[in-house]
């Protein structure tokens, strides 16, 4: 995983933090599960790293390699 990927993944999951808690939120319920799968998808790709240990390699990272 790139810093890019990082970065854009935290800029994407404020700006939902922000929606979610804006003033005028009508649709409460959807932004609480878009703010649930934000939460995981942040997370998910840390967690494996802590896991795994490493980072899993691609399929088109292993098909560079091999030519």
């Amino acid at each position: 995983m790139t810093m890019d990927s990082i970065l854009s993944r935290l800029i994407l999951y404020s700006l939902l933090l922000m929606l979610v808690f804006a003033p005028f939120a009508g649709f409460a319920p959807l932004m609480l599960i878009i703010l649930i799968a934000g939460t995981y998808w942040i997370l998910s790709p840390i967690a494996k790293i802590l896991i795994f240990g490493k980072e899993e390699k691609s399929d088109s990272d292993i098909a560079e390699n091999k030519g």
